[in-house]
């Protein structure tokens, strides 16, 4: 690793152990409040397992230990189903004040790592922008624009008034604010990237194996807030891919493989997303054990089968896991539900694809900027969506004769292409009033693929200033968020590239 590069690492994981260390000083705050509780715990040990992995990628042993030996005295308190004993919280509290000043001592020792409180460096006409400030900035421009919608609804009474001659100034000039203050906070997943073939590296050698790394599309750009949260779930699915998923050299050239496995990460542009894929060709995903242990624990009918979706639907569940044994990499409670949960607080989604003797695929489509999204209104009943145009091909007049049956599903024709049929109300479990006699189709593209959305009706067109969502159990995956139109209603934002 060059100079350069391992400079980058280290003022990486300074800046990332301090927000993740004040996350865990808040959650081990509220734990003293409520001993009884679960959540507190798992955010600290969460933050303990990432920061083992980042110090133990930098070969900072002596912290790696400590957050090492942190988490099994953490997993016997969180395990045994007790209130925590105030006087053992006063310790970890202890431990994680040592952990940080280990980090902070090994990333100074490494020479020009900016301290807590140092003036934002300037140069080259570059200014370093809290994050806290473009998020402040960003609210006021989100009511900006509703205010601004409010304001051309007005003006639509008397499009040649001066005030509506007024709104079309600043519906123009807003709009070149928006997209200046978006552009503004997007960074280079590289920053997250440049990190993977370290931790896949050191993860390897942990566990005996040998594996090759490929990273392509660093210089794609996504909202920081996104890159922010992107690293947690994606060594999670790392460490996977190189603990359940690779084999031994051994294993591998008995059955017939090149010794070396391999792990690729690559991210690729999609309209408005990002798409990442982070393969393995490892041993795949062994849909009969984990059917096995999902019957056991009462998750599924003992006759039940699992494809791609419900093999995912199980491993994503709170505390489900097929490890035999505990081991530093996993095997603890770290699993895909983590990954799930922090990608759909992010408004991404998650899926995989897994062939027994060949490996393993996971699909994660991010959202390349946050907060406003050019949207089309539709309704179901009384209900408001808002769905991303830049999934919309087109509209149709909705002809019920012109549906057929093919293997099982409804298809239409459009211009020689059979298209999949899709109803709104069915996919949101509809309970109200019967749909209308004329319904509008809306077709709709996205992972090469083309399907027609039925709605009950089309309201048109708004910039939709998109607020994340809490996700009750049970909530399809593709709500992603939700808004408030110009006329006070709430509505919820559809991820139309996880209905296709």
């Amino acid at each position: 690793m060059t100079e350069a590069r391992r400079a980058r690492y280290v003022a990486l994981f300074a800046a990332e152990s301090r927000s993740l260390l004040a996350g865990a000083r808040r959650a081990l705050a509220a734990w003293r409040d409520a001993p009884a509780e679960r959540a507190p715990a798992e955010e600290v040990f969460r933050t303990l397992h990432t920061i083992k992995g980042m110090a133990a990628s930098l070969e900072y042993e002596a912290i790696a230990e400590l957050a090492h030996t942190t988490e099994t005295a953490l997993v016997e308190v969180r395990d045994r189903g007790e209130p925590a004993d105030r006087a053992w919280l006063r310790e970890l509290e202890a431990t994680l004040d040592q952990i940080a000043l280990g980090c902070e001592a090994a990333a100074a020792a490494e020479g020009e790592v900016p301290a807590p409180g140092d003036k934002p460096a300037v140069a080259a006409r570059i200014v370093r922008v809290d994050l806290d400030r473009l998020d402040a900035l960003f609210e006021d421009l989100g009511g900006l624009v509703t205010a601004r919608q409010e304001l051309e609804r007005h003006a639509e009474r008397d499009t040649l008034s001066p005030v509506a001659r007024a709104a079309q100034v600043m519906a123009r000039r807003l709009d070149t604010l928006q997209d200046r203050i978006l552009h503004v906070r997007l960074a280079p997943l590289g920053e997250v990237f440049e990190r993977i073939p370290p931790i896949v590296r050191d993860l390897a050698r942990q566990l005996g194996k040998e594996v090759t790394v490929l990273v392509q599309g660093e210089e794609l750009e996504v909202d920081r807030a996104v890159l922010d949260q992107l690293a947690e779930p994606l060594i999670h699915l790392l460490r996977n891919a190189v603990d359940h998923g690779l084999e031994t050299p051994e294993v591998r050239r008995a059955l017939g493989k090149r010794p070396t496995g391999s792990v690729t990460v690559k991210a690729r542009r999609d309209r408005d997303s990002v798409i990442l894929e982070l393969s393995d060709d490892g041993r795949g995903i062994d849909r009969e054990a984990v059917a096995a242990r999902a019957v056991a624990q009462g998750i599924l009918e003992s006759d039940a089968s699992l494809n791609d979706d419900g093999l995912l639907a199980v491993l994503s569940r709170p505390g489900f896991s097929t490890a035999a044994a505990v081991t530093d990499v996993s095997g603890r409670g770290v699993g895909l539900d983590v990954v799930a949960s922090r990608l759909h607080d992010l408004g991404a989604s998650l899926s995989l694809t897994t062939v027994p003797g060949h490996g393993t695929t996971f699909v994660v489509r991010l959202p390349t900027r946050l907060g406003i999204v050019r949207a089309l209104v539709a309704s179901i009943g009384d209900e408001r969506y808002v769905m991303p145009l830049t999934h919309v091909a087109e509209f149709l007049p909705w002809d019920p004769e012109a549906v057929r049956q093919v293997d099982g599903r409804a298809v239409i024709e459009l211009r020689g292409e059979l298209i999949p049929v899709l109803d709104l109300r069915r996919l949101l479990l509809y309970r109200g009033d019967a749909p209308p006699t004329r319904r509008p189709a809306l077709v709709l593209e996205a992972n090469g693929q083309r399907v027609a959305l039925l709605a009950d009706a089309i309201h048109g067109q708004v910039d939709a200033v998109v607020q994340p969502l809490d996700r009750p159990r049970g909530m399809p995956r593709w709500i992603t968020g939700a808004t408030v139109l110009d006329n006070g209603r709430p509505a919820l934002l559809l991820d139309l590239a996880s209905v296709v």
